[in-house]
């Protein structure tokens, strides 16, 4: 062990720090060209404040009421209206006793990798990968199998299906895929399941982002299996949807009896989701249809709009959708990280690397463009343009 560290985990010592704190002490250290503002694709969130209504509802809480402790698993009333909604938006039937409410996606992650894991137990996680969720498994002990995209950026189910032996506990999916903007086709979500059904292990499916897709056509069908929590894990978030990320309230659909393990943990961890969080959910769900639905008109609007600047671009955009762009820089046997310190150093753009997210992803960045204005984005891609004279 590090003698500077006496007595550490070593599983947290050997994991990477978030890459939103590597490129956040960029910023700290200060821009190096004054004269350009600052371009921040870095970070998922939006840039848009939460809706006046539901602003306005929050602050005529019961301040005492929201202050006390609540229910490990979440409000009933949270409770039920999700299940109501993934019901009707999917076509299948999701009960409450199938639903918590957790303080954020990240925490519903962590809890159904400790309901399912034993250290040493494995996980297929097709890469590029959400960094936060490969970052658990490390601290957790439990060992990632990577699974490779294809060059449209789909993890295949044969290849998953070559990683899965007798220490396997989940394949984990992440639709519209962070980082890089990728939705899956239903089939092939439905085949992974199949997959993971045959194999006797869950299908973790994270959809934090399933309001943001270029259609509002059913993202799978999965919960239309009457058995479908003997397999899937279903996981979302809040924050996106109704723009209040700093509230923590996100979600899982799972087996009652996989729930009633996760209270074990959450009790242990958060004691409770959120209360005002919650409140500011709920208000969503039941007010905030068409507001939601311009907000994804917008994000996809800036796709297009993204995609259309950057067609004679050197810098390639591999893939895009709902928050994200994945692009390949032109700078071949150049580190992205390298490239991404430049884009920041030089052309005030902060971005993140593609090896943040995984092995065999140096070629490549995320851009997350859901905090620019529609006028940013040209200006985006003219400095990415201007940079790629060299490194």
């Amino acid at each position: 062990m590090d003698r500077a560290s006496p007595g550490l985990n070593r599983r947290v010592l050997a994991t990477v720090s978030s890459p939103i704190s590597e490129v956040r002490s960029w910023v700290a250290a200060g821009l190096q060209n004054p004269d350009l503002p600052l371009i921040d694709v870095a970070q998922a969130a939006p840039g848009y404040p939460p809706d006046r209504g539901l602003i306005e509802h929050v602050s005529r809480l019961d301040q005492a009421q929201v202050s006390r402790y609540g229910p490990v698993l979440g409000e009933a009333p949270l409770r039920a209206a999700l299940a109501e909604d993934l019901s009707t938006s999917y076509g299948g039937v999701v009960r409450p006793e199938q639903v918590a409410i957790t303080a954020g996606a990240n925490q519903a992650f962590c809890l159904a990798v400790s309901v399912l894991c034993e250290p040493g137990d494995r996980v297929v996680m097709p890469v590029p990968h959400y960094f936060n969720y490969d970052m658990w498994l490390n601290m957790a002990g439990v060992e990632a199998a990577y699974l490779e995209c294809s060059e449209g950026m789909l993890p295949p189910v044969e290849g998953a299906a070559a990683l899965v032996d007798e220490r396997t506990r989940a394949i984990v999916l992440v639709t519209p895929n962070n980082p890089t903007g990728r939705v899956y086709p239903p089939k092939l979500i439905s085949d992974f399941a199949g997959l993971a059904a045959e194999a006797g292990i869950h299908l973790i499916v994270d959809e934090t982002y399933r309001d943001f897709r270029h259609t509002t056509a059913r993202a799978h069908d999965l919960f239309g299996d009457p058995q479908w929590d003997r397999t899937v894990i279903h996981i979302e978030s809040f924050s996106k949807v109704y723009s209040i990320p700093g509230y923590r309230v996100g979600a899982m659909a799972a087996s009652p009896d996989l729930l009633h393990e996760a209270d074990k943990v959450a009790d242990c961890l958060t004691i409770c989701p959120s209360r005002i969080g919650q409140e500011a959910a709920l208000y969503g769900l039941g007010h905030l249809a068409g507001w939601v639905e311009a907000n994804r008109s917008t994000m996809n609007r800036r796709v297009r709009q993204f995609g259309d600047v950057m067609r004679d671009s050197s810098y390639e955009v591999v893939s895009a959708g709902a928050y994200f762009a994945y692009v390949r820089h032109p700078f071949e046997g150049v580190p992205g990280v390298r490239v991404a310190r430049r884009l920041f150093e030089e052309y005030a753009v902060l971005c993140l690397a593609g090896e943040m997210f995984g092995p065999d992803q140096d070629r490549y960045l995320r851009l997350a463009f859901a905090n620019l204005e529609d006028r940013d984005i040209p200006e985006l891609a003219r400095r990415l343009d201007e940079s790629a004279s060299g490194v």
